[in-house]
């Protein structure tokens, strides 16, 4: 039973009194006080206030006292749990661009191998979302906000309209893990944005990157075989090998065993993390030597000029100043290779794929395909050698 009416209230004397089942009021003038709620968990009394009379009227400060009453009962300590839905309120009225920061320093950043990465993230996010979404509470963000933020550049810009969106996902998802945000992923594709926007891959055609056709390739290495240049010995290997500039160009003299006759790519330099190795044609191991001859640094690749490793763009510098009417890109060989592998040869698809350094699409195929396929994409390199060099 409560002991106090509220025409009460209105003329106690200063002091403190019990409404019942932990409820208090200290007046501390006339018509004026404050709730405070008493209660005992683990051994321990405390006290909790509950906001002043008569702001609070005492219907609304029995709810309250109610409430945390529950909460008791669930031995969970009411202010405690004030304590952290205050923090919770707090971070659900911060603006995207503050979570967005948090997500990337707290989650991605440890995941990129290079800076670029980050930049890339930010950039996408600074330019695109950060000046629409921050026009509001994080938390009073939602679907529509998305769709008309992505739909400004879905046709103009599909592929960054597409990689903002999946960035995006990722932020709100990490919010709603935090219990920043209670309201379903606004940037879910699947049974989302799917079902109001445009297919991306039927109004934005890839852009591929320009390629020799196989049937060249014997001629075009033979022709770039009479310069005695460091990029073409790299662009060489590079061939021969179906690997990316930047492994080339940062490769070491350690990572090569030439008595095995095999490269290994530390997984910092490949793009999926994960160490590769690469087995290595005659031809390949003839420039690794040759490297080796020519000077004894600790990249393959040397540059005289800086003392570093050739730069990004020394292969493609090379290719645009020789070959000015080939339309063809230093990634370009790696398309060729794939090409030629699927066309004229009988490999198995998966030995095909690991030449590149491709990983399984799927945990289903990881889980039941647990080798890298070396002796086969042994034969695959030895024999694309063989070609590239017309034998």
């Amino acid at each position: 039973m409560h002991r106090l009416k509220y025409k009460q209230l209105l003329t106690l004397p200063k002091g403190k009194y019990h409404d019942g089942k932990g409820l208090y009021i200290s007046i501390s003038s006339q018509g004026r006080g404050k709730w405070s709620y008493r209660y005992r968990l683990d051994n321990k009394s405390r006290e909790m206030g509950l906001g002043t009379f008569p702001q609070i009227s005492i219907v609304d400060a029995r709810q309250k006292a109610e409430d945390n009453r529950r909460l008791v009962h669930q031995k969970i300590d009411p202010i405690d749990d004030k304590r952290k839905q205050e923090v919770l309120r707090n971070q659900q009225n911060k603006k995207f661009s503050y979570i967005a920061d948090l997500y990337i320093k707290a989650k991605k950043k440890e995941e990129w191998r290079s800076p670029r990465s980050e930049q890339s993230w930010r950039h996408t996010i600074n330019t695109y979302a950060i000046p629409y979404l921050d026009k509001k509470p994080f938390i009073d963000i939602n679907v529509d906000d998305i769709h008309e933020l992505l739909l400004s550049i879905w046709s103009s810009k599909t592929e960054t309209a597409r990689r903002l969106q999946q960035r995006l996902f990722r932020i709100f998802g990490f919010a709603k893990i935090k219990k920043w945000y209670e309201r379903d992923n606004p940037a879910t594709w699947t049974g989302g944005l799917q079902e109001i926007m445009p297919d991306p891959y039927k109004i934005h055609k890839v852009k591929s990157f320009a390629s020799l056709n196989y049937s060249d390739i014997a001629e075009f290495y033979k022709d770039i075989s009479k310069f005695d240049l460091i990029a073409v010995y790299a662009l060489r290997l590079l061939i021969l090998t179906a690997t990316r500039t930047k492994e080339v160009i940062e490769a070491k003299f350690f990572e090569f065993d030439i008595d095995k006759k095999i490269w290994t790519i530390p997984e910092h330099k490949m793009k999926a993390g994960v160490e590769h190795k690469v087995p290595l044609s005659d031809e390949a191991i003839h420039i690794i030597t040759l490297m080796r001859q020519k000077h004894n640094h600790e990249y393959v690749f040397h540059n005289k000029g800086t003392g570093n490793h050739i730069s990004n763009n020394a292969m493609l510098a090379f290719l645009k100043k020789q070959y000015t009417k080939k339309k063809v890109t230093v990634h370009g060989f790696r398309s060729t290779f794939r090409t030629w592998a699927e066309e004229t040869g009988q490999y198995q698809y998966h030995a095909i794929e690991f030449c590149l350094a491709h990983q399984l699409p799927t945990k289903v195929e990881k889980s039941y395909l647990r080798t890298n396929l070396f002796d086969m994409r042994k034969t695959v390199m030895n024999d694309w050698s063989g070609y590239v060099l017309n034998k």
